[in-house]
């Protein structure tokens, strides 16, 4: 007699899963390709253009794919692919109906200004270039995460305490929002590959991470 040793995440029971990366990155970076081996239905989304991101572009793409994957599907999104999954969620409806996730897991996200980070190509983007609105705003504009939240699922927000990038505030005003409390990794930065974060093991546990859990959340540090 043969058993099955059950799904110990909501990702590894979903049909599928998308990973959705964010500034600067593509689907080989960072903790991706780990999450992509570790869950067999995953797939990766490249969005054109990383380093000088475009809602009108990203947008669309990103609903196309959660179109075509259907209901039921679990997302993971990385710091701007938040705010881009949110909005692609927001207008996007098959045969009339709203497409719902199964788990939305947002890793560092935002939907509000992020401030100036000292880095030029990024800060492009953030405060935008002579007297131009940021192109971040457009990634934001008009959500409403209280009325999205019953198509997310499952929600979890993780982020890390020392994140020179997206300031804890942000992500916990993400987490307020969906109802949800914030997970924590020590040290982790803005959980990049140029942070030692090649693995997010605490992605596949199904409940926040206790302190020691949250330790080696961010494995091959």
């Amino acid at each position: 007699m043969t058993t099955t040793t059950p799904p110990t995440s909501p990702l590894e029971s979903a049909p599928h899963v998308l990973i959705v990366h964010g500034f600067g990155a593509s689907p080989e970076d960072h903790w991706f390709p780990w999450l992509a081996r570790a869950l067999p239905r995953a797939e990766r989304i490249e969005l054109p253009d990383p380093t000088a991101p475009s809602a009108g572009r990203w947008v669309p793409l990103v609903a196309e794919a959660l179109a075509r994957l259907g209901d039921g599907t679990a997302v993971v999104a990385h710091s701007l692919g938040n705010a881009t999954v949110l909005q692609a969620l927001r207008g996007l409806a098959v045969d009339g109906r709203p497409v719902r996730l199964s788990t939305f897991v947002g890793v560092a996200p935002f939907v509000s200004s992020v401030p100036p980070t000292g880095d030029p190509e990024l800060d492009a983007f953030l405060v935008g270039r002579d007297g131009t609105v940021p192109a971040q705003h457009a990634f934001y504009e008009g959500l409403d995460l209280a009325a999205l939240r019953p198509r997310l699922g499952a929600v979890r927000v993780l982020r890390s305490d020392d994140d020179p990038i997206v300031p804890a505030g942000l992500s916990d005003d993400v987490a307020d929002a969906l109802g949800v409390r914030a997970e924590v990794i020590a040290g982790a930065g803005h959980l990049l590959a140029s942070d030692g974060v090649t693995r997010l093991p605490v992605l596949l546990d199904g409940a926040a991470p206790d302190d020691s859990a949250a330790e080696g959340a961010a494995d091959g540090r």
